[in-house]
């Protein structure tokens, strides 16, 4: 017997379920070779509030839960790290942002993502460009993956 280990995973580890994840690993690995990257492996964990609040704290100092975070573990141009989404706190940010569910989730996805490539968003001018990466490759889920 074969086993395959996907480069891209997803766990959850709360009622939320992505029921795209081979389109959105599609998406992703798009991604990857569109920014001169491969992935090596990729880890999505959605959880809780609590959890990410927890790990907030733990790794970031801030005492609040957020939409996602990412640890890199990359070498040269073989993307790997961990990432941790609060689906919770995603759908809160589509209300106040008037984005749907399905786009905030995309944002955050590639937004981490995108981290792991390098990109930053400290200062307006490095949010801007991450910001439009964004959009792009959202654009390219709609018209490619859908």
């Amino acid at each position: 017997m074969c086993s395959f280990v996907s480069m891209i995973e997803f766990t959850f580890n709360t009622d939320f379920i992505l029921d795209n994840k081979k389109q959105i690993s599609d998406w992703l690995l798009s991604l990857a070779n569109s920014e001169g990257f491969t992935v090596k492996n990729l880890h999505y964990n959605f959880v809780s509030a609590k959890k990410i609040q927890s790990i907030n704290n733990q790794f970031l100092n801030h005492d609040y839960p957020t939409d996602v975070i990412a640890f890199d573990y990359c070498e040269d141009k073989e993307l790997s790290g961990e990432v941790f989404v609060c689906q919770k706190i995603v759908e809160q940010n589509a209300v106040y942002y008037s984005q749907t569910v399905e786009n905030e989730t995309l944002r955050v996805l590639c937004h981490a993502f995108f981290h792991l490539c390098g990109h930053k968003d400290k200062n307006s001018k490095d949010l801007a460009v991450m910001r439009s990466a964004e959009d792009k490759a959202i654009a390219a889920f709609h018209s490619t993956y859908k």
